[in-house]
């Protein structure tokens, strides 16, 4: 079996004003999920878009609700993922927040709703944050979803037992199948990192790509085309995003033999494996060089924001 491509889309309002973190407006143009289609299209890219459905106002799930009916349409795969507070409890922000009743009524509204809106319901998730719990996997298995995407060995908010995630790849955790966010380590600085289009350099994208991780999940968010300040009042367009996920991908299928398909296609070749044989490796460590360009990199990313 290739290796896997999966890139996974966060789709969210986010505390972006008017919609922006979905739509992602730079004057009369758009810089968000459209866009996002659209590049995914001109590269025979396959995208999971994992959809935040809490809106609370009838602004906020009218803008929801004309994304889902957008990626549905698309033929990109459209999944749930869960910022409950809108909709919940506005003063607990992550899924790991809410008890096990709780959690099956969180996951029950959001499949309710992409249902109403796209006809389908979904099967797969993704927690806010990465902000799941062994409590998430059981009510997830209660809903009948078949897969969950929130383990991160790199998040302070997951909320899984370490050792089931030290690695990359798919695994069992409490009998639901699990992908596991890719990570790799830093060889200069120890730190653990996520795999990153925007937040890394380029010889550590290399670097990971030779090492074979798979699957290797790329995640981006509604928003990551954009560039903002802190306030995120000010937007301008970021299209050297677009640029580098444009050579990544290609190398990863020219160079590497990757496959970009979509994580409910995934799924549906890894649920015919027997445990025992699930994709699974140790975490890689960057090279000296790779790892020196990733720390120029996110350097100039502090100063920037900084100057912001």
């Amino acid at each position: 079996m290739l290796p896997q491509l999966l890139i996974t889309v966060d789709t969210e309002l986010s505390n972006f004003p008017d919609g922006q973190g979905l739509w992602g407006r730079v004057g009369d143009d758009n810089w968000g999920i459209e866009r996002m289609i659209e590049a995914f299209n001109n590269h025979a890219l396959r995208a999971t878009f994992f959809l935040d459905v809490y809106g609370k106002t009838d602004a906020e799930l009218a803008h929801q609700r004309t994304a889902a009916k957008l990626i549905a349409a698309s033929g990109h795969d459209l999944q749930l993922h869960t910022h409950p507070a809108p909709a919940f409890d506005s003063n607990r922000q992550q899924l790991r927040d809410y008890t096990l009743r709780e959690q099956r009524e969180i996951f029950q509204l959001g499949s309710d709703r992409i249902n109403d809106w796209t006809g389908t319901r979904p099967v797969l998730h993704r927690a806010g944050d990465w902000a799941a719990d062994h409590r998430s996997l059981a009510a997830l298995r209660d809903c009948r979803f078949r897969a969950d995407f929130s383990a991160s060995a790199w998040s302070k908010s997951c909320g899984f037992e370490p050792q089931a995630i030290s690695g990359n790849g798919w695994t069992k955790i409490d009998g639901m199948l699990c992908g596991v966010g890719t990570c790799y380590r830093d060889r200069l600085t120890g730190r653990l990192r996520r795999i990153d289009i925007g937040g890394v350099s380029f010889s550590e994208l290399r670097d990971i790509l030779a090492h074979g991780a798979n699957p290797l999940f790329l995640t981006l968010h509604s928003f990551s085309f954009l560039k903002f300040n802190r306030t995120r009042t000010q937007f301008r367009a970021f299209p050297n995003y677009i640029e580098r996920l444009a050579r990544f991908s290609n190398m990863a299928r020219e160079q590497w033999g990757y496959r970009s398909i979509t994580t409910l296609e995934a799924v549906t070749e890894i649920e015919k494996l027997p445990a025992t044989k699930l994709p699974w490796a140790p975490f890689p460590t960057s090279g000296a060089t790779a790892s020196a360009a990733g720390i120029i990199k996110s350097v100039r990313g502090r100063l920037t924001a900084f100057a912001q």
